[in-house]
């Protein structure tokens, strides 16, 4: 009996090391900065947000995706083709260089940019988290989701399209009417 725990335990151990081995490989390490500027614009296109800080010469260029959360003060919703030029917010992103990511943006009230100037120094605050991955998508995953977006953006374009003729269908009317 003990010969058979020894020949069984063995090789057990050995998978559990692996197993164990493997999900510390699986864990990366995710910064999330806060900077606050002022909003320049957002090019839809490249789905990028441009804020500017009177730290760098340049403006930093942000990434936006249907997961980056804009937001106001209280927390409500806000369309990032909302905002004015020039309104005051803070941009927490992770990344580096060129390859900035928001993922949460939060616009002050236009009344602040009186008060907080623009032309400060941008206050910068770093947290770290951990996250877990299981694994690295595969090439079909990463077409399936290409393909996935492609057809929001045609469905968003086509709603878009559809609004449009329905106002100038309205327009119209009231122009014969008068």
């Amino acid at each position: 009996m003990k010969t058979s725990i020894r020949k069984i335990g063995a090789p057990l151990l050995a998978v559990g090391i692996c197993i164990c081995s493997t999900q510390a490989w699986a864990q990366t390490t995710t910064t999330v900065t806060t900077t606050r500027g002022a909003f320049t614009e957002y090019v839809p296109g490249s789905e990028t947000m441009v804020v500017r800080t009177d730290s760098g010469a340049a403006p930093l260029r942000y990434g936006v995706s249907k997961q980056t959360t804009i937001v106001d003060e209280s927390g409500a919703p806000v369309a990032i083709d909302r905002i004015p030029a020039g309104s005051p917010l803070s941009v927490q992103y992770s990344g580096a260089g060129d390859h900035l990511v928001a993922t949460r943006v939060v616009v002050q009230r236009s009344g602040a940019a009186t008060t907080v100037p623009v032309t400060s120094a941008p206050v910068t605050e770093e947290r770290t988290t951990t996250t877990s991955t299981t694994r690295e998508l595969t090439h079909d995953e990463k077409h399936a989701l290409k393909e996935e977006h492609k057809a929001e953006k045609k469905a968003a374009k086509k709603e878009i399209d559809r609004e449009k003729d329905a106002l100038d269908k309205q327009k119209e009317e009231i122009e014969h009417e008068h």
